[in-house]
């Protein structure tokens, strides 16, 4: 099973759209765990791992963020690996 972690605000506008495409998408994908971490309150655990800017996704060595994080980006990453 892979996971994916997704680090985000609660008072990020442009995380709130890359969770709902990523709820959305995540129906296709029954075998990927999702991990939510608040950015804001775990700042060494994200930048541990390297997270610098929100929103952003992590499976194992891979990224994927910044923004936008489109429907499209979000699903290349999912079926990636």
């Amino acid at each position: 099973m892979k996971t994916v972690t997704f680090y985000h605000s609660m008072i990020c506008p442009r995380c709130h759209m890359a969770g709902l495409f990523l709820s959305s998408l995540l129906r296709d994908f029954p075998d990927i765990k999702l991990e939510k971490i608040e950015y804001l309150t775990n700042l060494g655990s994200a930048h541990k791992v390297g997270v610098r800017q929100i929103p952003t996704l992590v499976s194992g060595d891979e990224k994927l963020g910044g923004f936008p994080l489109t429907r499209g980006s979000i699903r290349r990453f999912l079926e990636s690996g």
